[in-house]
This record gives C-alpha cells, sequence and structure tokens, in this order.
C-alpha cells in the first residue's frame, strides 16, 4: 500500500531452471509460472475487495456530532474522524469489519508475488530488499486492521458506561497509540519499498514497462486517498476510510492485468 540496471530479458514465466544466479531473487522451483502469477494476482484483487468491505463496514458510516459522544472531545484528528464512525455502528458490523481483513490478510502475502516477479531479472541484492520490505508491510497490516474493532468497542463501552473514571477515559486512547504504530511502521515499509521499486522500474530492464513504476503501494495509496476524500454523496461516506484497500485494489488490478496480458501474448 513506490529503478534497476539493465541486464537481460526477463526468464519465460513457464520455463523452470535448476541453476539458479545472483540474478535470480527466488531460489525455488517454478516461482514465477503462469499458473502461480495469475494466481496471487487475483488473490490480491479478492483480498483487496475483501478489506474494502471491511472498511466500509468499519468507518464507513456517517460521522456522528460531538456532542452527541463527548469522548469524541478527546480526540482530534484521523483518531476523531474514525471514533466518529464507529460509534454509532453495531458490535457486529464492526466485528465483520474486522473480520473480513484479519482472515484474508494471508494471501496478500501471496499476492506479494507479483513484486518479486517485476524486478526479474535484476540482481537478488537489488531485488530482493524492495520485496522484503513491501511484504513486511502486507504481514502487519492484518492486525492494524483488526484491531480497530477493539478500539471502537472500547470507545463504545465508554460512551455507554457513563462512568467517570479517567483510566477508563483513558482506554481507547491507550488501543489508539497501539494501533497507529504498526500502521506508521507499515506505512513506512511501504514508502520505501515503493520508491526502491519504482526507481528499478523506470530504469527499465523489468518485467514491467517504465509506466508501470506508478504501480506500487506508495503511489496508488495516495491515488487511492484522492479517490476516498473526492467521491461526492453517500458512496463518498462509505469509502472515507478505505484509501488503503482502494490503493490495493488498483495496485494488484494493474499488475493483474500487465501480467495476464503479458504471458498470453
Amino acid at each position: 500500500m513506490p529503478r534497476a540496471i539493465p541486464t537481460s530479458e526477463p526468464a519465460p514465466l513457464t520455463s523452470r531452471t535448476d541453476n539458479h544466479t545472483d540474478t535470480d531473487p527466488d531460489p525455488d522451483p517454478d516461482p514465477h509460472s503462469l499458473r502461480a502469477l495469475r494466481l496471487a494476482g487475483i488473490a490480491g484483487i479478492l483480498t483487496s475487495a475483501a478489506w474494502l468491505v471491511g472498511d466500509i463496514l468499519l468507518l464507513g458510516k456517517p460521522m456522528v456530532a460531538p456532542d452527541q459522544y463527548p469522548i469524541l472531545t478527546t480526540y482530534d484528528g484521523m483518531a476523531r474522524d474514525s471514533l466518529a464512525a464507529m460509534l454509532p455502528a453495531s458490535t457486529t458490523r464492526l466485528a465483520w469489519g474486522a473480520l473480513l481483513g484479519v482472515l484474508t490478510g494471508p494471501l496478500y502475502l501471496y499476492a506479494c508475488r507479483h513484486f518479486r516477479h517485476a524486478l526479474l531479472p535484476q540482481p537478488r541484492r537489488l531485488a530482493l530488499p524492495p520485496f522484503l520490505l513491501l511484504t513486511a508491510g502486507y504481514a502487519l497490516a492484518p492486525f492494524a486492521h483488526g484491531s480497530f474493532f477493539y478500539w471502537g468497542q472500547a470507545a463504545k463501552a465508554v460512551h455507554e458506561s457513563g462512568a467517570d473514571s479517567a483510566a477508563l477515559t483513558a482506554l481507547p486512547g491507550d488501543l489508539a497509540t497501539v494501533l497507529f504504530i504498526p500502521y506508521a511502521v507499515l506505512l513506512a515499509l511501504w514508502g520505501v519499498g515503493s520508491v526502491w521499486l519504482a526507481v528499478l522500474v523506470l530504469r527499465g530492464g523489468t518485467a514491467l514497462p517504465r509506466w508501470m513504476s506508478i504501480a506500487n503501494p506508495l503511489v496508488c495509496t495516495l491515488i487511492g486517498t484522492l479517490v476516498t476524500k473526492l467521491w461526492p454523496g453517500a458512496m463518498g461516506t462509505a469509502l472515507q476510510g478505505a484509501a488503503l484497500s482502494v490503493g490495493n485494489l488498483l495496485l494488484f488490478s494493474l499488475t493483474t492485468a500487465v501480467f495476464w496480458r503479458k504471458t498470453t501474448a
């Protein structure tokens, strides 16, 4: 949720190579077969769609005003907006919103094959770091996504209890702090990995055309942010917390389309 040193042309997708060299980013047998690459793309698209629905369930309700939920006065910015959307939501809605992301999260790791293949046939020292950085970011994402359920439920419990307890009132804030740490780390990983990936693709000599330097989590998340902020009406409200999922849906749709066309040409 991003430039390369020209070398040789990418190896055929359906071939199997028994002798691996420094120019092969993956030592596994036939890791970039046509079938595996297509399945990775489908996994990325389906997972992004599931996360999009999850985001809508978690954060897609109209935001309530602070006078309806006084706990909102202790927050500002993104934290306040997120809670303002979750507080009026039912527990069932929040639970399914979180679970859709957590249970489908492992499929994102399989979809990361696209980043590995994108940089063929670059040397391992250039191709492996961005793949690992981006994959690590996707590995952290399910925890961050699922934690919204606990954060929202804690805020709802504090509001509904009516208790005037400093410790109880501070609970949602403590949960928010833990929630935003992995989000910050995964965004940093995506940022560094995306820039690295974009530089290599833009320089040429990879499995992707140069214009596909935009196909990375950083750029696609920025596009997703614009889409969710500028979309008007009820759909804009539903998508208000889905910038990362919209970006990932765009990202894996692009890579899947390019690789699918490339392998059927």
